[in-house]
């Protein structure tokens, strides 16, 4: 898929929180990619999602239903990784 297909779907303030609901679009099918400014994990940097142009409005309307606080991406992330210091 060309760089041209991928849209710009929100932009959210770290990695951790970009990842969460990356993970939540992806079970629901959608196709997301992260791109981050962080040079360093955990590191604060804004953090940008990307989906299908095919699948953007899909998407748009997905995050639209959810309206996700900063405390609930908080939360989403801290089991994300919680989960992640557990696989083997």
């Amino acid at each position: 898929m060309s760089e041209s297909e991928w849209r710009l779907l929100t932009t959210l303030p770290d990695l951790p929180s970009a990842q969460s609901l990356a993970q939540v679009l992806g079970a629901e099918g959608i196709s997301v990619r992260v791109s981050s400014d962080a040079g360093v994990l955990g590191q604060a940097a804004p953090s940008r999602l990307y989906v299908t142009a095919a699948q953007f409005y899909r998407a748009k309307d997905s995050l639209a239903q959810r309206q996700f606080s900063d405390e609930e991406l908080a939360v989403l992330s801290a089991g994300k990784a919680a989960a992640d210091s557990h696989d083997p």
